[in-house]
């Protein structure tokens, strides 16, 4: 009895799956959370501390365990370790203190000391959104705030008081003339900027590398991307019942349930609960991509060896909404792996040729985990532009490569509708935008 060509093609496709799938564990595994220290200081722990000439400060090392690491961490002052967990700063000029322990870095401090006549110019915020009230401070020798006998300059223009805020987006240069025994100072300049958010859609691709059609999607959004950098993507793998994916999401199926997405890969969606119907027309999204709106995301990672820390920041024009959640994706890109194209025969198709399947197809933003829940973290009522942060820890396993890395980050409403997005790479602290 003959065998037609099509079932050799599926068991040798299911050969190599196996084979792939053989080099990659399950992504979702449970990891107890990454070490994060905190440093502190009993001179204070604010974005800027001024100390005085050969004052002492004493330090502490506190990780996220509750253990206190001050004895087993190395203190760094500008780069260089010192003896024990006490610093004289016996020079004028600016630090920055930091705690290593086992590879993993702490958080940083900076302190300042100024001359008699010297000030230390702070601003509340650097990235502040259109209509932020944007605070300075002008700290004297001993700390004190004199902000109040000052004059400040914002463009090269004086204001009244020490506050600011515009309704246009830009870039502005502060910095203050002050008096000291009836003699006039400038201040160092600083800088800080006013944006209005802007809408990056969430593009969700329900694939699997047995997916003959799948790469039609992948096409679809590469035309995106080169459109628009206004788009955050998650590519969610599925393991067909006798042809595993190696990317295959464990969850996947959860996801489909709640959002409606049936098998018959590809499926898109949009913002989490739209459908994307073939053949995946870009503008439905363009007509929302970079549009304003009134909430922003940043995120900022540190993966030190297998320990991974993410901070996630949010912050509103009008203030959140009850029901509003963040969702915290890791994802992974550069995978190489066989990849079926039902287009390898289709002529005139970008596919056309490369063979079915591709043997050495690489796949970009495969959802590896889920840092946050599922369906989102409850982000508590933050009233206009207050911030809301959110840290979350995770120990990366071996079968992930590092470097290659990403993450999405969303916010959605109380129906799951994502409100925004913000993407970042591994390592990468991608500020409000």
């Amino acid at each position: 009895m003959k065998t037609h060509p099509y079932f050799k093609f599926l068991f040798l496709f299911a050969v190599l799956a196996v084979v792939s799938c053989s080099k990659k564990e399950d992504p979702f595994v449970e990891q107890g959370p990454a070490l994060v220290l905190e440093l502190k200081s009993d001179a204070g722990n604010g974005e800027l501390e001024v100390v005085s000439i050969d004052q002492v400060v004493n330090f502490t090392v506190i990780g996220n365990d509750d253990q206190d690491y001050t004895s087993l961490a190395n203190i760094l002052v500008n780069d260089v370790e010192i003896e024990g967990s006490s610093y004289t700063f016996g020079e004028l000029g600016n630090y920055q203190v930091k705690a290593i322990y086992d590879d993993v870095v702490s958080n940083v401090l900076t302190f300042e000391v100024l001359a008699e006549t010297e000030r230390a110019l702070t601003v509340s915020v650097t990235k502040a959104m259109r209509n932020q009230t944007v605070t300075f401070g002008l700290l004297d020798n001993e700390g004190t705030d004199t902000s109040d006998e000052a004059t400040f300059y914002v463009n090269n223009t004086a204001i009244e008081g020490n506050t600011y805020s515009s309704n246009n987006v830009g870039d502005f240069e502060v910095y203050a003339e002050y008096v000291v025994n009836n003699e006039t100072y400038t201040s160092a300049t600083k800088n800080f900027a006013v944006y209005i958010p802007k809408r990056k859609v969430v593009v969700e691709d329900y694939t699997g590398t047995w997916c003959g059609f799948c790469p039609a999607v992948a096409l679809a959004i590469d035309e995106l991307r080169a459109a628009t950098e206004h788009v955050s993507i998650v590519a969610i793998h599925k393991t067909a019942a006798s042809l595993p994916d190696p990317l295959d999401f464990p969850r996947i199926q959860e996801l489909q349930d709640m959002f409606g997405v049936s098998n018959g890969f590809p499926k898109g969606q949009i913002n989490r609960t739209v459908a994307w119907p073939d053949p995946y027309p870009s503008g439905q999204i363009l007509s929302m991509a970079g549009a304003d709106t009134d909430v922003a995301i940043a995120i900022n990672s540190k993966l030190t060896g297998a320990n991974l820390t993410v901070e996630v920041k949010v912050v509103y024009e009008n203030g959140s909404t009850p029901g509003d959640k963040v969702v915290v994706y890791l994802l992974e890109n550069g995978v190489v792996a066989p990849q079926a194209n039902y287009f390898n025969e289709t002529p005139g198709h970008p596919y056309e040729g490369l063979g079915n399947p591709i043997e050495d197809y690489v796949h970009n933003d495969a959802l590896r985990n889920s840092l946050s829940d599922l369906f989102g973290d409850a982000i508590p009522s933050t009233p206009a532009f207050q911030e809301f942060k959110k840290n979350y820890t995770f120990t990366v396993p071996s079968n992930y490569v590092g470097e290659n890395l990403s993450f999405v980050v969303m916010v959605v409403d109380q129906d799951n509708n994502a409100k925004n997005s913000q993407f970042a790479s591994i390592n990468e602290a991608k500020n409000f935008e």
